[in-house]
């Protein structure tokens, strides 16, 4: 595990993000605003640098002081390979990247994490509650952040009704 720090570090990763857009968003937003000046005091970890597999943002240590704040005890997870848990498993596992003895909020756009962070759970015989959101995008914002989102559903960005993606 390696806390990136510094701006140059934190921009390559914001740079890396929006290329796997929109899976990474949640983290990518996240470093988006760590970037201009990190208003809510948070961390970004990888697995390895500069070539990282996994990303977890969070609360900085001393942010994280009420064991029983799940809204403040957030952690953001990207992974490029979630098909391949191994390496996953093995960072959000370290007690030193996620606190499992805190209520906690695992936030991410990737459903194909939710068996690594069941199984994690379970081997820390920790009970965990699992919801699903639905993001909803302008097409003037999805052209802008994820114009291969719009071709390969065949939209407009003119649409004048949301559709479904």
């Amino acid at each position: 595990m390696l806390h990136l720090q510094g701006p140059q570090m934190l921009q390559m990763l914001e740079k890396s993000l929006r290329k796997s857009l929109p899976e990474s968003l949640k983290v990518y937003g996240t470093v988006f605003h760590m970037n201009l000046g990190n208003p809510f005091k948070l961390k970004a970890l990888v697995d390895k640098w500069p070539d990282f597999n996994t990303v977890v943002v969070r609360p900085q240590e001393q942010e994280m002081t009420d064991d029983f704040d799940h809204y403040t005890n957030t952690y953001h997870i990207y992974s490029k390979d979630p098909k391949d848990p191994k390496n996953c498993h093995e960072l959000l596992g370290s007690s030193e990247v996620i606190n499992w003895k805190q209520h906690l909020q695992i936030q991410s756009s990737q459903s194909s994490l939710d068996e690594v962070i069941q199984n994690l759970a379970a081997t820390k015989l920790v009970k965990v509650k699992r919801t699903q959101c639905i993001l909803y995008m302008m097409p003037e914002t999805a052209k802008k952040l994820v114009p291969s989102l719009l071709e390969a559903k065949n939209l407009s960005p003119k649409s004048v009704k949301p559709k479904a993606m």
